[in-house]
């Protein structure tokens, strides 16, 4: 007797839909830890609303830091100009200057020119929250430590390409889960586009992309080769955009100062993920990999998302680290989610072992994390007071120089650009009738007569004075190792250069 199939319990298949889809069975109910306590929703906006608002306190209170001034300043070059600026003296590709390029030819703000960045951060943390909404506690444990994470407040408040990054890395952990659970055709584009937007913003999207193509396993369905090939043509576009500025940029040796992969390295730059503290590097990289196993012994599909979108990309940068510029906590801000959600499972499982010992593990780990973030918003950058201090003192006529000149980014923007006054750069040499070499980097403050006045503002206080034979005209002004001098000299600076 041949056994047939009752045509009603098959949904019908399609070419292009090669998994049947059986009938829902009875399956147990959720486990305590999986289910969705009550007002979730609400309680995952307001911690979304929290996050919002440590990105977004004190946005604009501080001068801008080097890297911010480098964009700033990169954005005010003809956009001719801009690709081969960057080719010479950046590591990084340029969309993240194209998109801050209207911003720094307007002379906006602080607030306006880092607010893209913030609310991006925003939007990867809000990405988070919807994602994981159907995990309940792991999902309130994750979106909070997200929220308030040092690592993703820091980097996403800054005028730079970390926030992009941020938003790209949840994005691509998203649409891997969707496509593990149902491929379609549109998810391929989705990838390849994400693909090619995340190398035109950060070369770490290079480590992602080997992840990603792990993703399908030893799967020839139609689905896994057009999600290879999606990542093949993401790369294959940015190679026709930028590959052959890549090739210089990787000779300039801009990136040299990365410490060499060692555990100790690896240790930091993994646990600055979840927490800037040095003494907790360990117990946070720990606590990551226990997560982890629980991740994957609970839901195995997300536990490959994890592997392929963190795992593997961390393991190829600590190979690739031996020899070269790659393991630093920046380097894996795609890959950021994964420690919280790690430790997000961690804190889950002691809940559902003890729930009062899982709420304690969670406050403890909230206490060394929010102090360390509050504290970064409430830092000024390096620049920002020896700055102050210039605009309080020069006045029209003035000559304000820096040195080392390669801190003149700093200098443009804040005392050329934002002041709103007529200025040129110029090039202030180290004596009279010296051979021209700069040792400083100057602008002159308006258009008015010459004072004969130059302010020094000098990161390296044990240097003598940048002109030889110059007399002080006012006491100098002492921070830590800066000083600030103001010279008298008849000493005309050596002609015009750069835009400011």
């Amino acid at each position: 007797m041949t056994a047939t199939l009752d045509p009603t319990l098959v949904a019908p298949t399609t070419l292009d839909d090669p998994f049947p889809r059986f009938p829902p069975v009875n399956t147990p109910s959720p486990a305590p830890s999986m289910r969705r306590p009550r007002h979730l929703g609400w309680l995952l906006v307001a911690l979304v609303a929290g996050g919002a608002v440590l990105r977004l306190w004190g946005l604009g209170a501080s001068r801008f830091s080097y890297d911010e001034a480098f964009t700033a300043m990169a954005g005010r070059l003809p956009v001719g100009d801009l690709f081969g600026f960057l080719t010479r003296h950046d590591s990084h590709p340029p969309l993240d200057y194209l998109l801050h390029l209207p911003l720094a030819r307007a002379g906006t703000s602080e607030f306006w020119f880092r607010l893209p960045s913030a609310l991006l951060s925003i939007s990867a943390l809000a990405l988070l929250a919807w994602w994981l909404r159907s995990r309940g506690r792991v999902a309130i444990f994750a979106t909070a430590l997200m929220a308030i994470s040092t690592f993703q407040i820091v980097h996403g408040r800054q005028a730079r390409m970390y926030a992009e990054l941020e938003l790209i890395g949840v994005a691509l952990a998203v649409l891997v889960t969707t496509w593990l659970r149902r491929p379609r055709a549109r998810h391929a584009v989705a990838l390849g586009l994400l693909v090619f937007i995340g190398l035109l913003t950060h070369v770490s999207m290079f480590l992602l992309a080997a992840g990603l193509l792990v993703v399908p396993g030893r799967r020839t369905d139609r689905a896994a080769w057009q999600w290879r090939a999606a990542i093949a043509a993401g790369g294959l576009g940015w190679a026709a955009l930028w590959g052959t500025h890549f090739l210089i940029q990787a000779q300039g040796g801009h990136s040299a100062w990365i410490p060499s992969t060692t555990p100790a390295t690896l240790v930091t730059a993994v646990s600055r993920l979840l927490t800037f503290e040095p003494t907790l590097a360990v117990p946070a990289v720990l606590a990551t990999v226990a997560g982890s196993v629980v991740l994957a012994r609970r839901d195995r599909q997300l536990g490959r998302v994890w592997v392929c979108c963190f795992a593997i990309p961390v393991a190829l940068a600590a190979i690739a680290g031996l020899s070269n510029p790659v393991v630093l906590d920046r380097a894996f801000t795609l890959m950021a989610w994964a420690p919280v959600v790690a430790v997000a499972f961690f804190l889950d499982a002691a809940s559902r072992r003890n729930r009062v010992l899982g709420t304690l593990a969670f406050v403890a780990l909230a206490a060394f994390v929010l102090p360390s973030s509050l504290n970064a918003i409430a830092t000024r950058t390096g620049p920002d007071t020896p700055l102050r201090v210039l605009a309080q003192r020069v006045r029209r006529g003035d000559i304000v120089a820096v040195r080392p000149a390669s801190k003149a980014p700093e200098l443009q923007w804040s005392l050329g650009v934002q002041t709103h006054s007529s200025t040129h750069a110029v090039r202030v040499p180290d004596v009279p009738n010296g051979s021209g070499v700069p040792g400083a980097f100057g602008i002159r403050m308006g258009t008015g007569p010459a004072t004969g006045r130059v302010w020094l503002l000098d990161w390296k206080a044990s240097r003598a004075p940048i002109i030889a034979g110059a007399e002080q005209c006012r006491r100098s002004w002492g921070w830590g190792h800066v000083r600030i001098r103001c010279l008298e000299t008849d000493v005309a600076p050596r002609g015009p250069m750069g835009p400011t």
